[in-house]
């Protein structure tokens, strides 16, 4: 998992901000006062959030933003809600609590679950009935979301933080802080473990060991081929006998290797940091 950059260009966010994000997040408030308790998003709002798509999937480079694998090769990328809609309602219509995750990550792992250290986000204070007046609404409209051509990646933070997330949040926290990884030759595996031993990096750990599966079967033996590979270059490097020209030739592709637009490319530079390779 790397650290993400949120676009928040009006031409770049697929109708999810200004007049536009007024009339999805008021079909929203409809929803809720109609079938309150529990909104039943139908497959119409499902293809609301779709629209997002193509530009979250830009952001990540193509990855799963989870686990890092190109999404074309493992499985299909979905919007994923990071703050399930199923208990956060009010954010299912949110830009910024989408990522571009894979399938496997999203639907057979972390589903609804959403373990968070600090006190759960609430529910924004609503009037009993939905207003009629134009401005009202659009003063309750303003609670349920913020607008993502407007607000900003420290306003963000701030405003979901409180809830201390178990999972890291990629547009708001940097994952290689938390994250550190250990090849094991003989099973031919790489596991994804905490760094160090702080309590924030032990609960990002758990929750993607537990929560998006980032250590499953298939995740281990594919980084084992990525990181057999990245050994097997950064070894030359190290061999003494190699001509400068070759050896700055394989330096610049481990770099490349290990540019976010690779497939686990947190995990690269970790061994490559590990190696002297990177700085």
């Amino acid at each position: 998992m790397i650290k993400l950059q949120r676009t928040r260009t009006v031409d770049k966010l697929s109708g999810f901000t200004g007049v536009k994000l007024h009339a999805k997040l008021e079909k929203l408030l409809q929803y809720h006062y109609l079938e309150q308790p529990a909104i039943d998003f139908k497959p119409k709002s499902r293809q609301i959030w779709g629209s997002a798509k193509a530009q979250l999937k830009a952001e990540s480079f193509g990855k799963c933003a989870y686990c890092e694998a190109d999404t074309a090769v493992v499985a299909h990328g979905d919007v994923e809600h990071f703050r399930p809609k199923s208990a956060y309602w009010w954010l299912a219509y949110c830009y910024d609590n989408y990522t571009f995750s894979c399938q496997i990550c999203n639907q057979t792992y972390k589903s609804d679950k959403f373990p968070v250290n600090g006190k759960k986000l609430p529910q924004p204070g609503l009037p009993a009935a939905m207003p009629t007046d134009p401005v009202k609404l659009a003063s309750v409209l303003k609670t349920l979301c913020p607008d993502p051509a407007t607000a900003t990646d420290v306003q963000t933070a701030k405003l979901f933080g409180k809830e201390n997330a178990d999972i890291p949040y990629p547009y708001t926290e940097e994952p290689e802080r938390l994250f550190a990884w250990k090849e094991n030759a003989d099973t031919q595996e790489v596991r994804i473990v905490a760094k160090g031993r702080s309590a924030r990096a032990v609960r990002a750990f758990r929750a993607a060991e537990d929560v998006l599966g980032l250590n499953r079967t298939e995740l281990l033996r594919i980084r084992w081929n990525h990181f057999d590979e990245l050994e097997t270059l950064a070894m030359a490097v190290q061999d003494g006998g190699m001509k400068p020209a070759m050896q700055k030739k394989i330096i610049l592709k481990l770099q490349a290797q290990a540019s976010s637009q690779r497939p686990f490319a947190a995990m690269k530079r970790y061994f490559l940091r590990k190696w002297g390779v990177l700085v």
